[in-house]
């Protein structure tokens, strides 16, 4: 059996090792509001939904297999929602930029959406 988040979890890893632009940072409680958002929220969200679908996950630990990604699917899909909403309000702020906008930082949701499409092409027809 193959991992369903593969590519979901080394994306995970990556963004949360990363802190998405953060380790610039002394402190964290010195964010800007977009990367608080993402370091309070969008990482903490897409690890819950890890383990979820993959309870034995540990970013440091050996690997271990998905053998679900409902979570992290139902996970990028209210996060997508999120930044729809987002986009009507201020689709030129630094959230939705760094959220959603490929650049220097990422693209939160995109990359993630890639991940997920690595893992699984059909993802996004269920």
């Amino acid at each position: 059996m193959s991992d369903k988040l593969k590519h979901a979890k080394d994306f995970f890893f990556a963004v949360a090792l990363d802190g998405f632009g953060s380790r610039k940072f002394i402190g964290f409680h010195d964010l800007e509001p977009a990367r608080k958002y993402i370091h309070d929220y969008a990482v903490p969200g897409l690890f819950a939904a890890i383990k979820q679908d993959d309870p034995d996950y540990d970013p440091v630990g050996p690997p271990t297999e998905a053998t679900t990604n409902e979570a992290v699917i139902a996970y990028a899909r209210h996060i997508e929602r999120d930044m729809e909403a987002l986009a009507r309000i201020d689709k030129t702020g630094d959230l939705y930029l760094m959220m959603c906008t490929p650049g220097h930082a990422g693209c939160f949701l995109g990359d993630l959406k890639d991940a997920l499409t690595a893992d699984d092409p059909d993802w996004e027809t269920r």
